[in-house]
């Protein structure tokens, strides 16, 4: 309603200026219908009033309908391959389990907690809030108990340093247990959070992938250093498997990896330390020195990285979504003389409805009752690529609709559901129809602060932590801008190739911020220091099965103001660019993202050759 009111005042305006023009022309008609030949051109009937108000109401509608671009065609389409640009993105927090410390001295293995383990808060308004864990979470006794950061790369004389080391990261690890040992407790590897002030987490990052040059460990306080044979720490959050939201079956999932990103970039905060070569050599207690590059002692990059400490390294962390499975079911027929007739409101919580939101709906089965007993049947959805594969039950198809009107004036009632059959007719809903939903609770989970003593989430069950409690409070819940022309740049954007990087930056600038649900100071300012983009066919030598080849492919080079990085960092932007630019290539050639400042042309990242993903017609 609030894009249609723009188009309103405007269509309201014009009848205004065409009934000035007419009171002039035709004053005794005029006279008859109480114009006046004033600026405003208004009439003293109020039955004339309110024909002007309703017919710019309607000339706004047809208006808003041509300026959305055929919405039945980019919605649909959207639908069936990126669905999220059309779901809402849930509310977001980081977790932490905080480990007992005479418990971890009684344990003798590890402990996982699987990616999307279910929590729930104490309830807020009468509601419980619902979270899923993103990431395996691993128990275990192993803790740090020092971190530093020192600004020259001290070490001892034995060893040889490589040239360009400048500055030491230092972390120490002990394990709690006195009966076991890293390969006791099977610990390849311990997940590490970069927590803290904006400047010196983005810093931590940084400093742990991109910098990284050179890893060594010291078994207890010996003083003697051994040399790992490659730095251990590699971030998290990129693959498949580590998403937020699911992906969906089919497109691109780089699209969903950088919605991620510009809505909870916390996300990508988490780093996996390698303990296997560590722990055999450093014991219970090691010291794990990183050696950086590039990092002047006098540098902003190391003022800010000056006040590390255990706080700002944290173990037993995961992102955390609001998100839970739920049964829904269909409401109130609508009303038989609209044009929405056959959709049926989609209801999770009649008392609570207030504190659901339907984020997507995942089956929709009918119950039949046979002499063998139940038996369930699908339904397919309208907007899907699977129609001709199989036949959906009864030959219906469901559909649904997002009414943002609805959501404002009747929370929890905002999201319908309609049959159609193969010719696209709208049908009623079968009898004894079951839908599962996935839901969010909108915005409710902002109302959850950080710091209570017993910990602001629970599980099922119980833990062997003593508290699981909240870092940050949760993110608002966001939605994709749908501004003017955005879904047809969406439809474009769906079919990557190099012709669109010779736009560049431009084009890449306006890609970005089509996933930026948050459009905060601070995104605006990252998408805004993308300078330039240049790409050039490139040929590399390549190591692979059965034998090694030539392969060709693109090397892009995005030149980047790493001013608008500061507090965010270089490393995970670059890590999604790069998986992005993947789709501007044929699976048979690869794409190589080169990172250039510029400030000073020097190089800060180059990518590791990616295998394109774009399929060739």
């Amino acid at each position: 309603m609030d894009d249609l009111l723009s188009f309103y005042e405007r269509e309201l305006n014009l009848l205004r200026h065409r009934a000035k023009a007419f009171a002039q022309r035709y004053p005794k008609i005029a006279t008859r219908m109480q114009l006046t030949s004033g600026a405003d051109a208004s009439s003293d009937d109020p039955h004339v009033e309110r024909l002007f108000e309703s017919f710019a109401l309607l000339g706004a509608r047809a208006s808003h309908r041509i300026d959305d671009d055929y919405p039945e065609f980019t919605t649909a389409l959207a639908d069936a391959l990126y669905p999220h640009f059309l779901q809402p993105f849930p509310s977001c927090s980081i977790a932490r389990f905080e480990m007992d410390a005479s418990r971890a001295a009684q344990m003798s293995a590890s402990i996982v907690m699987p990616r999307g383990t279910e929590l729930y808060s104490r309830p807020v308004k009468g509601a419980k809030i619902f979270f899923r864990t993103a990431y395996d979470v691993t128990l275990s006794p192993l803790r740090l108990i020092a971190a530093r950061f020192h600004a020259v790369a001290q070490a001892p004389r034995s060893l040889r340093l490589l040239p360009d080391a400048s500055a030491r990261i230092s972390l120490t690890f002990e394990i709690q247990s006195p009966h076991a040992s890293v390969a006791d407790l099977k610990l390849d590897a311990a997940r590490l959070y970069a927590q803290g002030e904006p400047l010196l987490a983005a810093a931590l990052r940084d400093a742990l992938s991109i910098r990284a040059l050179q890893a060594f460990v010291e078994p207890g306080d010996s003083g003697r250093w051994v040399a790992l044979d490659r730095v251990p720490f590699s971030a998290i959050g990129f693959a498949h498997d580590e998403n937020l939201i699911a992906p969906p079956a089919v497109g691109h999932p780089a699209h969903s990896l950088l919605t991620e990103y510009f809505a909870f970039p916390e996300k990508f905060g988490f780093f996996d330390c390698d303990l296997r070569q560590a722990g055999r050599i450093g014991g219970r207690q090691f010291t794990l020195h990183l050696l950086l590059k590039g990092v002047g002692a006098d540098s902003a990059f190391a003022r800010a990285l000056d006040p590390l400490g255990t706080e700002h390294v944290l173990l037993g962390c995961t992102p955390v979504v609001n998100l839970f499975d739920a049964a829904g079911k269909l409401g109130r027929h609508a009303d038989a003389a609209s044009q929405d007739a056959e959709m049926y409101p989609l209801v999770v919580d009649d008392q609570h409805a207030f504190a659901c939101e339907i984020h997507s709906v995942d089956t929709v089965t009918q119950i039949e009752t046979t002499p063998q007993g139940e038996r369930s049947l699908g339904y397919r959805p309208l907007h899907t690529l699977y129609h001709g594969a199989h036949a959906s039950h009864a030959g219906l198809y469901w559909r649904t609709h997002r009414d943002a009107l609805a959501a404002k004036r009747e929370p929890g009632r905002e999201m319908t559901l309609g049959f159609v059959d193969s010719s696209l007719r709208p049908v009623p809903a079968p009898s004894a129809v079951a839908l599962t939903l996935t839901c969010s609770n909108r915005d409710l989970p902002t109302e959850l602060a950080p710091g209570t003593p017993d910990g602001e989430l629970m599980l099922e069950g119980g833990t062997l932590a003593r508290r699981i409690g909240l870092l940050h409070r949760p993110t608002q819940s966001r939605r994709f801008g749908g501004a003017r022309g955005a879904m047809w740049r969406l439809v474009s954007m769906m079919s990557g190739n190099p012709m669109q990087l010779s736009g560049g930056a431009a084009a890449v600038r306006d890609a970005l911020a089509l996933h930026d649900v948050v459009r905060s100071t601070a995104t605006v300012r990252q998408i805004d220091s993308v300078v330039d983009v240049t790409h050039q066919a490139v040929t590399a030598w390549v190591s692979s099965k059965p034998f090694a080849s030539v392969v060709r492919g693109l090397e892009i080079r995005v030149v980047v103001d790493e001013d608008g990085f500061a507090g965010t960092g270089l490393h995970a932007f670059a890590q999604v660019l790069d998986r992005w630019l993947g789709d501007y290539a044929a699976p048979t050639a690869f794409t190589q993202l080169v990172l250039v400042s510029g400030r000073t042309g020097a190089e800060l990242c180059r990518c590791p050759r990616r295998s394109g993903t774009s399929m060739l017609l």
